[in-house]
């Protein structure tokens, strides 16, 4: 490892993350000054780092630590809630307990003292001294700023006085998670959204922001003038599900309906999401219910076998995350895409497929619903002046899908994906992200 520009520690938590940033060789360029800090779950799954095992260091942060690092996550939410509707957002999923808790904790002359004391209670020795013993130059975070880890070596990084460098993992990590605990040095964000995200709703200084596109959609900007054999020997249409809650069995078996109905050649393809939020609704797709819908091939390796949010267990299994090049030429022979607010939404856009977005009242889900998403999400404001974009704003929509023309077409203002995911950005990541870390690390 050439030390001349100093180590650079750079954080593994999940085999999405391993997926992301190592598969895609997003790190090429810097890969030689790397040390990884992995979790030891992914380091039993035998994964090739392209780096010797000496710099592949094991270790998790505890969960009981991450407890204390939630509750001031929760308490700067409700402190906040007046400074952006964010926060406030955040603070409406509480428990009526947690609502009186977080109200008395947050008084003026209680708050920083309850803070001060759950990070204290917060502070890893052992992964202190781990990083010291590694003596990296910057540490670099991917991350979706809602885990105590990340925070954790923030504060370790501060306390060393080297450079921290947290990259938005997910589309909405800047526009929809709490107030950062510890702000890091920089910020790595995906588009010029996330710009806007990051100056407007953290406050972060513009001038430490960088975008650097994100290594997860390389590929569907690389295949989308490529011809890939369908998965599939019908035409088909793509239902791609959410985490979040929204009627999904109730739309598939209307859809289902309008198909039969029609005498339509088509049937649809249901990729559900491999977990989700516990729903006031059916949820369990049964494929003997439909004429029309079937589930995804690769789906039935992971459906319903969590049976809720949490993906403790999943994030360490790959067949709960396909190839991209799946999703590519499951995408590109599809005749079109449905799905509520589902990050395949960018997605499809990249490759220009025509995007049914339902963003309907499904009836049952009124706050946390689709259509509330879309009325709320910073995320989201904008996604319907995207050329291949359709909204169905009413379940009785959901016919204008099928029927000739282009009915649900708006006269709007078209705004291109690359204001959600910078194109030129992502293809260049490589090249991008070492002229960054280059940057930090000649200002240090």
């Amino acid at each position: 490892m050439s030390n001349k520009k100093g180590k650079i520690l750079f954080t593994i938590s999940s085999y999405p993350q391993y997926k992301t940033y190592i598969q895609t060789q997003a790190l090429k360029e810097i890969q030689d000054r790397v040390v990884f800090i992995v979790n030891p779950k992914v380091i039993e799954m035998k994964l090739d780092f392209g780096v010797f095992s000496d710099r592949i260091i094991p270790y998790s942060y505890p969960d009981r630590k991450n407890v204390f690092h939630r509750h001031v996550f929760n308490l700067n939410s409700y402190i906040n809630r007046t400074r952006h509707n964010v926060f406030l957002i955040r603070t409406l999923w509480f428990t009526r307990r947690q609502k009186k808790i977080y109200g008395i904790f947050s008084l003026p002359v209680l708050r920083n003292i309850v803070k001060f004391l759950f990070l204290q209670r917060a502070k890893d020795k052992i992964l202190f001294e781990l990083v010291k013993k590694i003596n990296p130059s910057m540490i670099i975070l991917p991350s979706h700023a809602f885990d105590g880890k990340t925070f954790e070596l923030v504060r370790i990084a501060k306390k060393m006085k080297i450079p921290s460098f947290m990259i938005a993992e997910n589309w909405d990590t800047l526009s929809t998670k709490t107030i950062f605990t510890f702000d890091p040095d920089y910020l790595g964000v995906w588009s010029q959204q996330q710009i806007e995200h990051a100056v407007n709703i953290r406050g972060f200084p513009k001038e430490r922001t960088f975008i650097l596109g994100t290594p997860k959609y390389t590929n569907f900007i690389k295949t989308k003038n490529t011809n890939q054999a369908s998965p599939y020997s019908f035409r088909y249409a793509l239902f791609s599900g959410v985490q979040d809650l929204f009627d999904e069995i109730g739309a598939l078996k209307r859809i289902d309906e309008i198909i039969d109905r029609n005498n339509i050649d088509l049937k649809v393809v249901y990729r559900p999401t491999p977990v989700q939020h516990t729903r006031s609704c059916p949820d369990v797709f049964f494929e003997y219910d439909f004429k029309h819908v079937v589930l995804d091939t690769p789906a039935k390796a992971y459906y319903k076998k969590s049976a809720t949010w949490d993906m403790t267990d999943s994030a360490f299994k790959p067949e709960f995350f396909p190839d991209p090049n799946y999703y590519s030429k499951l995408l590109l022979n599809a005749e079109f895409i449905i799905c509520p607010h589902s990050t395949m939404l960018i997605r499809a856009s990249l490759l220009g497929k025509r995007t049914y977005l339902l963003c309907y009242d499904d009836g049952v889900h009124d706050f946390g619903g689709s259509r509330w998403a879309f009325e709320t999400q910073k995320h989201l404001i904008g996604v319907e002046r995207l050329s291949n974009v359709r909204m169905v704003r009413k379940i009785e929509d959901l016919e204008k899908i099928f029927v000739p023309g282009d009915e649900l077409k708006e006269p709007i203002d078209p705004l291109d994906v690359d204001y959600f995911v910078s194109k030129e950005a992502t293809i260049n990541y490589v090249s991008n992200l070492k002229r960054v870390v280059d940057e930090i690390l000649a200002k240090s």
